[in-house]
């Protein structure tokens, strides 16, 4: 009785696919979560990218800036990062090369400066430039929190920088 109860369980195949479904669901879910958790730490990294972009190319179309200025490209800056809640952070820098040598004209920072990292003027971080030159120097950073740890992600900060030269005055002025 019992031999022939346990081969008719076998043959029976009623609720494979339910056990299947039950056995293959976790994973689908898992892989669900990792890719939309990849993808908008990519969306948040390019962000970061282009709004740093956009902040230089508009410096570099001035002949001058003053905190006001300032001020309003660091409202634009936050709101290209489409997370308002996010700590962000950016720094403008204007940096001439003088007898072979970086020099710091100006900076400005705002936001959460915590999370930008000390500057350093080194050829090896900075394009190469000719004597007399400058450049404007755009460093944003912005703090993301996965939205599941799932991969192991958790809180990180995503910091770029952007280079961009003047383009109708040697240096910009900051007044």
């Amino acid at each position: 009785m019992l031999k022939h109860a346990f081969s008719r369980l076998i043959r029976e195949r009623s609720g494979a696919s339910a056990i299947e479904f039950a056995l293959l669901a976790p994973i689908l879910l898992f892989f669900f979560l990792a890719s939309i958790t990849v993808f908008d730490m990519y969306r948040t990294y390019q962000n970061i990218v282009q709004a740093n972009g956009i902040v230089a190319d508009v410096i570099s179309r001035q002949t001058s800036i003053d905190n006001t200025f300032v001020s309003n490209l660091y409202s634009v800056f936050t709101h290209l990062q489409q997370n308002s809640t996010a700590p962000i952070a950016l720094r403008i820098s204007s940096i001439k090369k003088t007898a072979g040598v970086y020099k710091l004209d100006w900076t400005k920072e705002s936001g959460t400066a915590g999370l930008l990292k000390a500057q350093v003027l080194s050829s090896s971080t900075l394009p190469q430039l000719t004597d007399g030159d400058s450049v404007i120097y755009v460093e944003g950073a912005a703090s993301y929190t996965a939205m599941t740890s799932i991969m192991g992600f958790g809180s990180m900060t995503f910091a770029e920088t952007a280079f961009s030269r003047p383009r109708f005055i040697g240096a910009i002025v900051y007044q």
